[in-house]
């Protein structure tokens, strides 16, 4: 039987970033956060908003895409409800950050996206939270604040770190990892990364330092699971449905896809040949997984 843990720990190192984009969102992210102080500064009636790296990057499962490209979340926080309407207050932080790069930003339903080409995009969804331990709300466009708080999401998974992985070794987070890269290099629409991080959490099955074997038990239970619909309900508030953004049809492509990843996971660990086995896996994973 094939092991195959050193390549998969080689495939993680390849998929994540680099100290040089890694310093990069370093640098964006302290000057939006500048610009962004400097203007609600000089902004009559509104406070300056505090900031919160959230998403993948917080938690470290952020991956590169198949384009070598890959976002970035970084939350801005009002310490009251603003008076202005959730929309106002999103174009206001637009207004802020329009002319930061040559391709400017977008106003999507949730955040503020700053687009650096041949970079990363960097999104920003504007919340408010009275004092540090009291509940956040999100700014919806067009619609009311909603309860959200990306604190508790990553606490969230922390804990099922903690309760599920060996000695804390980061099993998981790798786990987590493989299947965004996955996902990505599918020629249909995916669930999120933030479905597949709840999905790994909850199915995930630790191998001590079997990476292969651990992804391959992690994969057959999500399977296992889909057995009646595909479904992903948030695990903290507002426990919305993450999937409301994919049609019956993404969703029965999701699942055949991962039904044929199970099959050639089980392949590859059942293999006795190496190259064999490097070859069902690289299938899934791309042309960066390999000896």
């Amino acid at each position: 039987m094939a092991n195959l843990h050193s390549q998969f720990k080689k495939f993680e190192e390849r998929i994540s970033l680099t100290s040089s984009q890694i310093d990069l969102i370093v640098k964006r992210h302290s000057t939006l956060r500048t610009v962004i102080t400097n203007y609600f500064r000089n902004k009559s009636g509104i406070p300056v908003p505090d900031f919160f790296i959230q998403g993948s990057y917080k938690m470290n499962t952020i991956v590169q895409k198949k384009d070598g490209s890959f976002d970035v979340d970084l939350g801005v926080f009002f310490p009251q409800k603003p008076t202005l309407t959730p929309t106002s207050m999103q174009s206001n932080v637009l207004e802020a950050v329009k002319n930061q790069t040559t391709s400017g930003a977008q106003h999507l339903k949730k955040c503020i996206r700053v687009n650096y080409i041949g970079e990363f995009n960097v999104d920003l969804p504007v919340y408010y939270q009275v004092g540090t331990n009291s509940q956040a709300y999100i700014a919806v466009k067009n619609n009311d604040w909603v309860k959200d708080d990306p604190e508790k999401f990553v606490d969230w998974v922390n804990n099922n770190r903690k309760s599920k992985e060996i000695s804390n070794d980061g099993q998981l987070l790798r786990v987590i990892k493989y299947l965004k890269r996955w996902a990505n290099l599918q020629s249909f629409k995916t669930p999120s990364g933030i479905a597949l991080t709840i999905w790994a959490c909850k199915n995930f099955a630790a191998s001590r330092d079997r990476d292969d074997d651990a992804l391959s038990k992690t994969v057959n239970n999500m399977h296992s699971n889909f057995w009646w619909s595909v479904s992903c309900e948030c695990p903290v508030e507002p426990f919305d449905d993450i999937l409301s953004n994919l049609d019956s049809s993404q969703k029965d492509k999701f699942k055949e896809a991962l039904g044929k990843l199970k099959d050639d996971a089980a392949k590859a660990l059942s293999s006795s040949d190496i190259n064999l086995a490097v070859s069902y896996w690289s299938k899934h994973l791309g042309d960066k997984f390999k000896l």
